[in-house]
């Protein structure tokens, strides 16, 4: 009697598993094929030293002094919140004149904007059969940069405001 109780116990446990598991796995295939609803939301960029723009973050780094396409008053940053990073970020710096070879830290937050010109302009052109111009030099792409809202160091920087 004993087994008959114990195989009755086993056989319900595989028809659950048989029946269970395809089930789940069904549905885990259809809902990730139903189509997914767009938000009304505009997805937000995020920065080179956070996910979340306008986060309140300490930076220290150095004026950048290389060469190439990089603008003026760009910042070299190796700490974040006091954590050293992995690898260096470039970050433009808008409202406080840098320092030349001296360590800055500052406080404030990422921001970005859109430079160069859009696709849509060329594109325009094309269709009214007007030569296009450009307008920028600048790939379009999405710029990071940082506000000062605090700077720690050196002493004497001062930030400026519109």
């Amino acid at each position: 009697m004993k087994n008959v109780i114990r195989h009755r116990g086993v056989i319900a446990i595989i028809c659950t598993f048989v029946i269970c598991v395809p089930s789940v796995v069904f549905a885990q295939l259809r809902a990730e094929a139903a189509p997914q609803k767009a938000s009304l939301q505009p997805q937000q960029p995020g920065g080179f030293l956070s996910n979340r723009l306008g986060a309140y973050l300490t930076i220290e780094g150095v004026l950048y002094d290389g060469n190439g396409k990089v603008e003026s008053n760009s910042l070299v940053v190796d700490m974040v919140n006091g954590k050293r990073l992995e690898k260096s970020v470039l970050i433009l710096v808008r409202n406080v004149r840098l320092s030349v070879k001296e360590r800055c830290t500052f406080k404030g937050y990422e921001l970005g904007e859109m430079i160069g010109s859009p696709p849509a302009l060329r594109e325009a052109a094309e269709e009214q059969s007007v030569k296009y111009e450009e307008r920028s030099s600048a790939v379009w792409r999405w710029r990071p940069y940082f506000v000062v809202l605090i700077a720690a160091k050196p002493d004497g920087l001062v930030i400026q405001t519109k």
